[in-house]
Formats: structure tokens, C-alpha cells, sequence
């Protein structure tokens, strides 16, 4: 394969190879979809982009209005298919999205429209839930192994009601949920990939549920924290197989694949894990610093981190999480990410901000049209 991917082909909409690496089956899938039409998030009539969630929030003139009406335009007569591509030279909308789950007061079935993009659940808080976290604790100290099997399992229901209800839910309708990492799982691997089994297990069995009720979700996953291509190609290769052996090949080979990556990760790793994920997600929720302070930071190293992924897959899908990207949210603007997941108290003004950015770009082109034919 080429060192750079050409700006034809889709991100993770490909039947599953069968191939003796996962790096190999990554690259092959994109050679076969080169020529196809790419744009990073499809949305379709009653999507809800940001636009339309911004005239839920706030009023910021006549962008909400102007986009909302343009991406019903464009939307009409398209068939349903949520995924993570983009058309050849037109930038995408900036998408704000949620970080984490919401009090909200509107349930699943009153939800209606379907979302422009996911809402990034990081299912490792589930373990520090009330009902879930003595359980963990007790897992984390248990003395022999049988012990731990009986334990994980009481955890693995708990994790399964916790998914369920997050289907029921509204921000069930397009979930990417990260897998757990927990700081003090780090040096024993062999239990925390038990621990990352049991989720993918828990919530792979809550969506069985729901498709045999005959509702509808998306789930995408997110491997935690990959620092080279080799470790996510092996994390990966793992939860294909779970879903393969919960789901079945057909769901395994659908099912969306990303990795969160560290601001601090090595440039060339970073560009090497997109060519064989899904779409990625930079967070900076990790880091130390107050948001206000790290946003700078912040954003320079998502800049170096997009150059290196765009030079590898062009059409790659990069957004950012945590504070610190709510803070940086007009340089990410302008330096081409494709969005930012944020939380509930700062969502409001991440989206003001996100829509007169896009409005006053769509102004500047306008004047720099009109400037060309005179």
C-alpha cells in the first residue's frame, strides 16, 4: 500500500477480511474503498447536527437557521447510514458532541431524530458507580482464583444493566464507548484485559437484547490508550473477537473501531494506529493541568498529531475529548479537526462558539466568491 491513502476511501464501512494480521486487513480495506465518496459524518433529514442542537441551547443569529437548512437540503432522499467518512473537498460541520452521559429529560423513543454523530461513553465510571465499585474493589483484592472468576461475574451483570440502560437511553442511539483503562490495572495486562472482556461481553450481550426487542442502536467501540499500531491491531484483533463470538461474523465485520489516544503519544504511532482504526479520539482528559491552562498545550500537540494522521489517511477521522479541547475549541477549529466531545457544562458554549465560528467562515468564503467573479 502507499505511504498515504487517497482522499476516496471510507473509513471502517467494509466486510471483515480474513487475513493473518489486523494491520493488513486495515490497509486492504481501504485500497478496496479508494473510490468512494467520503465525508466524516453522514447525517440525513432530522439529523441532529450542530446547528440543530445549538437552537435547542442558545440563539446565535441566523447560523442555526442557516445550518439546519442547509444540511436538510443536502439530506433529502438519503438512506440511513451513520458513518465516519467525508466528501472530497468540502469540510465537514464542526461537530460538538457529548462526553459522557446526561440527565436528560427526553427518552428514547420521544428522541426522534438520529444524532450527527456519538455520544463517548467511557465505561471504566461504570466501575466506580455505588453498585458496581465494592464489588471491583473486592475483585482487585480477591485472594484465589475462584474468587475472582465468582466476583467478576457478579460484576460482569452489573456492567450488562448498566449497558442496557444506556440503550434504553437516548444517547443509546449512537454510543462510541472506550473500554475500561484503570491506572491501577496497569502492570498486570492478563486482568484488565479479564476486566475489558467482561464489559465487552456485558454490553455485546445488552445489544443482542435489543436487536431481538427490535430497537435499534449503534455501538462503536474505542481500544484505550494504544501507544503504537502493533498494540492497537492486538486490541483490536480482541474485540472483533468477542463480538464474533457474542454476535456473529456479520456484526463483528459492521461493527466501528477506533482507539483514544494520549496528547503525549509518538507522532508517527499516532499516524500508524489511523491507518487501520475507525476514526480516532485525542483526550485530554488525562492531563494534570487546569483545562485554561493546558488548552495551548493542548491544542499544538493535537495540530502535530493531525498533520501526522492526515499524511498517512487523508480522510481520517480525529476528534478531541476533555476539557482542555472545550478550551481550544477555535484552534481546533482552525487547524481541521473534526470535533470535540464535551460535557454538559460546557457544552452550551462550545456550541455558540462551534456555529458563529462556521458562520463566519461561510462568510468569508462568500465574500472571497464573490470577490473571484467580479
Amino acid at each position: 500500500m502507499p505511504a498515504a491513502a487517497s482522499s476516496q476511501e471510507i473509513t471502517g464501512s467494509n466486510p471483515k477480511l480474513k487475513k493473518v494480521g489486523a494491520e493488513m486487513k486495515g490497509e486492504r480495506e481501504q485500497d478496496q474503498n479508494r473510490n468512494k465518496d467520503e465525508r466524516l459524518f453522514k447525517y440525513f433529514t432530522g439529523d441532529r447536527t450542530i446547528g440543530v442542537e445549538m437552537s435547542q441551547s442558545a440563539t446565535v443569529a441566523s447560523a442555526a437557521a442557516e445550518f439546519i437548512a442547509e444540511g436538510e437540503r443536502a439530506s433529502i432522499g438519503e438512506p440511513l447510514n451513520r458513518a465516519y467518512f467525508r466528501r472530497p473537498g468540502e469540510r465537514p460541520a464542526f461537530l460538538v458532541l457529548r462526553d459522557g452521559r446526561e440527565e436528560r429529560p427526553v427518552q428514547r423513543e420521544d428522541a426522534g431524530a438520529i444524532p450527527a454523530g456519538p455520544c463517548l461513553i467511557r465505561s471504566g465510571e461504570w466501575l466506580l458507580a455505588p453498585e458496581v465499585n465494592g464489588l471491583y474493589a473486592s475483585w482487585l483484592f480477591s485472594e484465589t482464583e475462584a474468587q475472582e472468576e465468582r466476583i467478576l461475574q457478579r460484576i460482569y451483570y452489573r456492567l450488562r444493566a448498566s449497558a442496557a440502560a444506556l440503550l434504553d437511553s437516548a444517547d443509546g442511539l449512537w454510543a462510541a464507548v472506550m473500554l475500561p483503562f484503570m491506572p491501577e490495572l496497569a502492570d498486570q495486562p492478563a486482568r484488565l484485559a479479564a476486566l475489558q472482556d467482561a464489559q465487552l461481553e456485558a454490553l455485546f450481550a445488552a445489544v443482542a437484547e435489543r436487536q431481538r426487542l427490535g430497537g435499534d442502536c449503534r455501538v462503536d467501540l474505542l481500544a484505550p490508550y494504544p501507544a503504537s499500531a502493533a498494540e492497537f491491531a492486538a486490541q483490536r484483533e480482541f474485540i472483533e473477537g468477542v463480538a464474533e463470538q457474542t454476535l456473529g461474523h456479520a456484526y463483528a465485520a459492521a461493527c466501528r473501531i477506533g482507539a483514544v489516544i494520549l496528547p503525549d503519544v509518538e507522532r508517527t504511532a499516532a499516524g500508524e494506529i489511523a491507518r487501520i482504526a475507525d476514526f480516532l479520539v485525542l483526550d485530554g482528559a488525562a492531563g494534570e493541568a487546569a483545562p485554561e491552562d493546558a488548552a495551548g498545550g493542548f491544542a499544538k500537540a493535537a495540530e502535530e498529531i493531525l498533520a501526522a494522521v492526515r499524511s498517512v489517511k487523508p480522510a481520517a477521522a480525529l476528534l478531541a475529548a476533555g476539557a482542555p479541547a472545550a478550551y481550544a475549541l477555535a484552534d481546533l477549529y482552525r487547524i481541521g479537526l473534526s470535533g470535540i466531545f464535551c460535557s454538559a457544562g460546557q457544552r452550551t458554549e462550545a456550541l455558540l462558539r462551534a456555529a458563529c465560528l462556521t458562520w463566519i467562515a461561510r462568510q468569508d468564503h462568500a465574500d472571497t466568491a464573490a470577490g473571484g467573479r467580479l
